[in-house]
């Protein structure tokens, strides 16, 4: 028969009391970093697991949160998840994450384990997101009870179209995809904002702008990002200067691209995307970006979902906030 091994035995073995040892292992920062150390390598020695089960009875909780996502592909999904999950940490919790698109109809039962829900473009579970406590990100349904924090897609694109024309751009571009202001059956999303306060920059500006013309359809990634920058370069020459990509990975490949067919950036167009991904630090040219501000936003969402759940009483009213960003400026668009 297996022995159950208990904190008060990894406290014994590091010669503390069961209380010292659980704190260090959560990492609390007023315990010794010695003693600490002797706490972890007791719980190494004795293979100690922390008992979810047991904390969550005697808390009624269980100091888990559950990340909810379509799918982790691509390195904005990935890096907010991490993003999240650093914060998670610092609240002395766990988190789960968990793929929206095997979501059924008994899946709620899963969610009675977590504390809250952080979900992500993850359509298919608004229902169980009102019966729980939950925050939202990149939701732009305003009929939906529930917090909400967004990337800053209207001031980050005024941002970046503002730096363009600084640079010295008159005939400006914007790539992107799925923006379609016309189709009374989609919710606007974070791109439609996009393509919007960017055009009405350039309008304002008094430049020429026609969305029939000068929206450049790309699919949401580098691949598509590639096939629209060649049939943006004719011969060595594109009919802009400057380029706003609604998202880091389509300018990334409109670089490549552009480059494939001879046209120089910033040499004969300037160039700027949407994110802050890490990769737009290696490209050639490295990649200006209006970088979105992931751990306001995870701090934010944690902040927002933890004051619901220690206050499951309490009736809120749904906020929305919009993080900050850093227009941080690189090759693409140097002067």
């Amino acid at each position: 028969m297996v022995t159950m091994v208990t904190l008060k035995d990894v406290g014994e073995l590091a010669g503390v009391t069961a209380t010292t040892a659980s704190a260090a292992l959560r990492g609390k920062d007023y315990v010794k970093p010695e003693t600490t150390q002797r706490v972890c390598d007791a719980a190494r020695k004795l293979s100690y697991k922390i008992n979810l089960s047991g904390r969550s009875l005697r808390s009624g909780r269980s100091d888990t949160i559950t990340f909810l996502t379509s799918g982790l592909e691509g390195d904005y999904f990935s890096h907010l998840a991490m993003c999240v999950a650093e914060e998670v940490h610092k609240r002395d919790s766990h988190m789960l994450i968990e793929l929206s698109r095997y979501l059924t109809d008994d899946n709620d039962l899963s969610y009675t384990f977590s504390d809250g829900i952080i979900a992500i473009n993850a359509p298919r579970a608004v229902d169980i997101l009102k019966r729980h406590p939950a925050v939202m990100l990149e939701n732009y349904d305003t009929s939906l009870p529930i917090d909400t924090v967004n990337a800053p897609s209207d001031a980050g694109s005024r941002a970046a179209i503002e730096h363009l024309i600084a640079r010295g751009c008159a005939r400006i571009g914007i790539v992107g995809d799925n923006h379609d202001p016309n189709n009374p059956n989609i919710i606007p999303g974070s791109r439609d904002i996009r393509m919007r306060a960017a055009k009405e920059t350039i309008l304002a500006a008094g430049l020429p702008f026609d969305e029939r013309r000068d929206f450049i359809k790309s699919s949401w990634s580098i691949d598509g990002g590639i096939e629209a920058g060649r049939g943006l370069a004719k011969k060595g020459k594109c009919k802009y200067d400057g380029l706003y990509c609604l998202n880091d990975g389509i300018a990334l490949g409109i670089l490549r691209g552009l480059a494939d067919d001879g046209v120089s950036v910033p040499g004969d167009v300037r160039v700027i995307g949407f994110d802050g991904l890490s990769q737009s630090m290696y490209s050639v040219p490295t990649l200006t970006t209006v970088a979105t501000d992931f751990k306001g936003m995870a701090d934010t969402a944690l902040t927002l979902l933890m004051r619901r759940i220690e206050n499951l009483d309490d009736e809120f009213f749904p906020q929305t906030v919009n993080v900050g960003y850093k227009l941080i400026e690189r090759e693409s668009t140097a002067a």
